[in-house]
């Protein structure tokens, strides 16, 4: 599923659901980090676990989570 704000040409790559959690998920093949969407959606629809995949290394952050793009496929890394 991609979700798009109203008058917006941002979005969110993906909404994925696991075991009973929700996690909007941004993918950057790039290390640039800005996820103007990601916060907006986070912002509007509180309490999801925000992800975003990319080539910098794990980072914890107040409202979201960085994991690498190698971890991808390992759910355990990103719950």
């Amino acid at each position: 599923m991609r979700w798009s704000a109203e008058n917006s040409r941002g979005e969110v790559d993906f909404v994925v659901q696991d075991e009973g959690h929700i996690y909007p998920v941004e993918v950057k093949a790039e290390e640039n980090l800005r996820s103007k969407c990601l916060r907006a959606f986070n912002e509007k629809y509180a309490g999801m676990r925000s992800r975003r995949f990319s080539l910098s290394g794990y980072r914890d952050e107040s409202w979201m989570r960085n994991v690498p793009l190698f971890a991808i496929g390992n759910t355990k890394c990103w719950r």
